[in-house]
């Protein structure tokens, strides 16, 4: 990469061989820069302290004693060296040498691409920069992604220190992936796992279908306002747990320690956080390990109000819990899509029969990990944890409280129907959570997540979600996740505040155009291309049709049901014997009308969030039958409005009828 001086104004620009030059007057951002050479007033503006202070940017001053051209590119080159990670440095001096290889990946930096029309333009999109650096895995001055080993092995210690784990592994294939790593790594088959019913669906997968595992269900709640997160009170009492763990396995459920693995969603989509030494306070000392499951969560650390939250900030003695965290680093912070990582911090009990070895861990990742790794997506994760080394990461999530609150305080201004689901947080406190309506809660566990705001759009008025969030799609903005009256929109140290204040003044106007009784398809455009639906219809008559079908096929009950009540959860055979039956062709598709009391075959997985209503094995129930047939009925009259569901399959020959597949 090369180097780039910031000059500031009259000093000459030319003959500055081999760098790039900037003005000081037209520089955006200091991280850019390489090396700074300025006037003594330039010298002293803030910002210019700043950077010098925080990442050690080489400051020059111009004067008398005016420093060498030679000693300023010598002073960039040695800071481009040093601000980059171990990894990333060892793969930017690779590509430097910009020498032939014989080995994968095929494309040769990009070069195939070129001799196709259609490459090229791919090449052209993506930019050279994503193949240059897609260099050969055989090159073993970069270390080995599987063994851990060189350059490989200084980035995963780096994110490890930034974190507060002993060590980090990272994933290449999403949290999903990572989950399954870990469930491999601790459980056999009939080992029980203590588990959330709300984890996601990779949970689901990795421990019980394909580690074979038996679960015992911790009881979730999904609140009035549809909002998922908080155990239901009394689900971690020590007793009730052994009860069930008897049921499965009465010998287990007698040993001090039943549960080999605890699974715990640390932070929900809807923006729940747990107080991870609060849980293990009370369900620790049942569990050899705790896995933390903060796909949705992961910068806790760095946000004053929520480090105390922390599993990794979590004191530990010999009588803890081994704890692993995975963390979906492409979600809220800075890694490309799909790079997750697994911290592991289990020093405390290195020495007891409990431990999960390092070879033994390794070689779960390995059964997960493959041989041809992405290195963009690798160094991605090294820069994540550099960017939040050395109080980096405080500065830069800082920002997104603040965007948080700013966007809080214009939609409470510009909106009247459409609120924030929480008040504003205190600087130095978390926001305990506050279910709406249906059970209670564990005390003293939960607590808001700043940095997802959740917006609830059933108040005065009852406008469904997906109406709002296709309004706000029609006008550039991506929200998240929708549910039925509410949406959810990530917060991040990038987010423009401008950019939010456009958001809130969007809100505004749909409201506006609510109550002028707008068309359909003049407030929606993406609808006009079956404008026979909407033909005529105004803005608060597709809400009143929504409404009546959620009333119709009561959503909301259902969808509590299916999500909180663990006792509707009737197991017939394990997940993994159900899917060994399905993948030996035993299963069978019928209308979903049918299926009640029926053995599932196929997990149902409604997504987002991603979690399963309900896992292989388990019968039927009334409340999930209808809420399928809501979505049904949904996708059949608004298919644009309808939410998407896994393991539900059109049947053939019968547009809009769902069907799913059965065990005898």
């Amino acid at each position: 990469m090369m180097p780039t001086i910031v000059l500031s104004a009259g000093l000459a620009k030319d003959d500055w061989d081999g760098v790039e030059t900037l003005e000081f007057s037209s520089l955006d951002n200091f991280a850019q820069a390489s090396a700074l050479l300025l006037a003594p007033d330039d010298a002293q503006d803030p910002s210019v302290q700043l950077a010098v202070a925080r990442w050690g940017l080489p400051l020059f001053i111009s004067g008398k004693n005016i420093p060498s051209k030679a000693a300023v590119i010598a002073a960039a080159m040695a800071y481009e060296r040093r601000v980059l990670p171990p990894f990333t440095r060892a793969v930017s001096a690779f590509v430097a040498q910009r020498r032939p290889t014989y080995a994968c990946p095929g494309h040769q930096g990009g070069g195939c691409l070129e001799r196709h029309p259609a490459g090229w333009r791919f090449r052209q999109l993506l930019g050279p920069g994503v193949f240059k650096v897609d260099v050969p895995h055989a090159a073993p001055e970069l270390g080995d992604v599987l063994s851990h080993e060189g350059p490989v092995r200084e980035a995963e210690q780096l994110a490890a220190k930034v974190f507060g784990a002993d060590d980090t592994w990272f994933v290449l294939n999403g949290t999903s992936t990572a989950n399954k790593v870990v469930a491999s790594a601790l459980l056999a088959a009939g080992d029980l796992v203590l588990m959330d019913r709300n984890n996601h669906k990779s949970v689901f997968l990795g421990a019980l279908v394909q580690c074979g595992a038996l679960a015992v269900y911790l009881e979730n709640v999904r609140d009035g306002r549809g909002i998922l997160g908080g155990y239901r009170a009394g689900a971690l009492d020590e007793g009730r747990l052994r009860e069930r763990a008897a049921r499965l396995c009465p010998q287990r459920a007698r040993q001090p320690r039943p549960f080999r693995l605890a699974v715990v969603q640390q932070a929900t989509c809807d923006g729940v956080l747990v107080d991870a030494s609060a849980l293990l306070a009370r369900i620790g000392h049942l569990c050899d390990y705790v896995l933390f499951d903060g796909a949705w969560a992961g910068y806790e650390p760095f946000v004053p109000a929520l480090a105390s939250l922390s599993p990794l900030a979590a004191l530990l003695t010999a009588e803890s819990p081994g704890i692993l965290v995975t963390q979906s680093v492409h979600k809220q912070m800075s890694g490309l899509s799909q790079t997750s990582q697994i911290h592991k911090k289990d020093r405390h009990i290195q020495q007891q029969a409990r431990n999960c070895s390092t070879a033994v861990f390794n070689g779960a990742f390995m059964q997960h990990a493959s041989t041809s790794p992405s290195y963009a997506l690798f160094m991605s994760l090294e820069i994540n944890a550099a960017m939040l080394a050395e109080g980096e990461g405080q500065r830069h999530w800082q920002h997104a409280t603040e965007a948080a609150r700013l966007l809080d305080d214009e939609v409470r201004r510009q909106c009247r129907f459409i609120s924030p689901l929480n008040a504003p947080m205190q600087q130095e406190s978390a926001t305990p959570y506050q279910p709406q309506g249906g059970p209670g809660i564990e005390a003293g566990l939960h607590y808001g997540d700043p940095c997802k705001a959740v917006f609830m759009t059933r108040g005065e008025l009852a406008i469904p979600a997906c109406i709002v969030t296709t309004f706000l799609r029609d006008r550039g903005f991506t929200p998240e996740k929708t549910d039925f009256y509410n949406f959810t929109l990530l917060l991040t140290p990038s987010s423009d505040l401008a950019g939010l204040r456009r958001l809130a003044a969007c809100l505004g106007d749909f409201e506006r155009l609510l109550l002028e009784q707008a068309p359909v398809l003049g407030a929606l455009p993406s609808l006009r291309a079956e404008p026979g639906a909407y033909a005529g219809m105004t803005l608060i008559e597709l809400c009143e049709q929504l409404n009546a079908l959620y009333v119709e096929h009561q959503v909301d009950q259902r969808q509590s049901d299916i999500f909180s009540a663990i006792d509707l959860a009737i197991s017939d055979r394990s997940p993994h014997a159900a899917n060994q039956q399905f993948v030996r062709g035993q299963a069978w598709l019928a209308p979903v009308e049918q299926a009640l009391d029926k053995v599932a075959a196929e997990g149902v997985i409604p997504y987002p969030p991603g979690i399963m209503c309900i896992a292989p094995g388990e019968r039927w129930s009334a409340a999930l039958v209808g809420y399928v047939r809501a979505i049904e009925a949904i996708t059949r009259l608004h298919p644009a409005f309808a939410p998407h569901v896994q393991g539900v399959h059109e049947l053939p020959g019968a547009p809009g009828v769902f069907g799913v597949y059965l065990l005898d």
